[in-house]
């Protein structure tokens, strides 16, 4: 079933609100779609995996075939979401395993393309080298949006060369490989895109290198790293190389992120950091905007994340990188009182719930609430409410 006329009519209501579930339906990725199966099979982590092993096994193209899982991944959690089937947890842990297989996926082929030509990345002792991929942001959290992209940073463990006749040094094949591995996701296509990339949050920036050694990022965090950093990199997540190297890495980020003692200074810095954000809100009239307005995703974040940068250095089971994980924590430890931590909680529930509303509408990477009746009408029906009043009374 490959035309959105078809639709059964669950589906097709859902689709009334959605113009992007219907012109998906009648893409190559949803051709012959099961969607039954897709309104009552919940999304998991190993379905994602073994629907894109698949796709290889029938020798689709990588490019292609992360990006027809995608469209029928989000196919699946909006028409579950939209009929009250899938739980918040469930959209985000299946967006942050889609993102995952994905980039595990794109490191494994490019990896294998560079090592092909320039043999494989050395320590100057012969040990091989890896990149690694950090997620930073909602990935890194497990916490990924709709339409959200990716907050990546490359990283390797040691300088040298390839072992290869057409050696080259590793820092150049690994900045090779990151840029190959950026297109392999955000190349834009006749089947779409899978995510957009974000690497700005690498050391320096957009004017740093596109990977750093284990040696460079250490120098780095050391010598400038600033305390929006530190919130940045209490996410990092390493989704690929080995684990020895993970752990290495760890063993960088841990002490820059949470401090021995009882760290007042980051309430300072972090508030700030929330005052220039206000302020930009305010210059940009970002009222609307559900993730960097007043009450919004991000100040619910910065109120979790403040608490673990006070109180992590000391207290290890604070240092998790889910917001929801770290307002429960917060609670069970005494250190937030239990009705407000549930407060923020189902606040965060809801907001995240609306802007995932919002993106399923058109696949578009928004948090803005609509102006117009008919985005309102599409937004509050995709949350099961009767009305945008009804909506709003409840987000009041």
């Amino acid at each position: 079933m490959s035309d959105a006329s078809e639709l059964p009519p669950p589906i097709a209501a859902i689709a009334v609100l959605s113009p992007f579930l219907r012109r998906a339906a009648g893409t190559r990725a949803l051709r012959g779609f099961d969607w039954c199966a897709a309104l009552e099979a919940p999304e998991t982590p190993d379905r994602l995996s073994a629907e894109l092993v698949t796709m290889l096994g029938a020798d689709v193209p990588l490019a292609q075939a992360l990006r027809e899982l995608r469209a029928r991944t989000l196919a699946r959690l909006i028409v579950r979401d939209a009929s009250g089937r899938a739980s918040l947890d469930e959209v985000v842990s299946a967006l942050s395993s889609l993102a995952t297989v994905a980039v595990v996926e794109a490191e494994r082929q490019t990896r294998a393309e560079l090592t092909a030509r320039f043999g494989t990345p050395c320590s100057p002792d012969g040990h091989p080298q890896h990149l690694q991929v950090v997620a930073m942001g909602k990935l890194g959290g497990g916490e990924l949006n709709a339409s959200s992209d990716i907050d990546l940073v490359f990283v390797y463990p040691e300088d040298g060369e390839t072992d290869g006749e057409r050696g080259i040094d590793n820092q150049v094949f690994f900045i090779r490989q990151g840029r190959a591995l950026i297109g392999l996701l955000a190349e834009m296509t006749a089947d779409g895109m899978v995510f957009r990339v974000d690497m700005r949050l690498r050391p320096w920036g957009d004017a740093g290198p596109l990977a750093v050694s284990h040696a460079m990022l250490e120098g780095y965090l050391l010598a400038h790293g600033r305390a929006w950093e530190r919130y940045a990199w209490m996410k990092a997540l390493v989704l690929t190389g080995t684990p020895d190297d993970a752990s290495a890495l760890n063993k960088i980020i841990q002490p820059f992120v949470y401090r021995k003692y009882l760290d007042f200074g980051a309430f300072d810095a972090l508030r700030d950091l929330h005052r220039q954000i206000r302020a930009e809100v305010a210059r940009r009239d970002l009222r609307d905007n559900i993730k960097l307005g007043p009450g919004g995703i991000r100040e619910i974040e910065f109120v979790a994340q403040i608490f673990q940068l006070i109180r992590g250095g000391r207290e290890s089971d604070l240092r998790v990188r889910s917001t929801r994980d770290a307002l429960r924590r917060l609670a069970a430890a005494g250190r937030m009182p239990a009705d407000t931590a549930q407060t923020l909680l189902d606040a965060y529930d809801f907001l995240r719930r609306l802007e995932h509303a919002l993106q399923y509408v058109d696949d578009a990477q928004t948090q803005m609430l609509p102006g117009a009746d008919e985005g309102r009408t599409r937004v509050a029906g995709l949350m099961r409410y009767a009305s945008w009043d009804a909506l709003a009374a409840d987000a009041a």
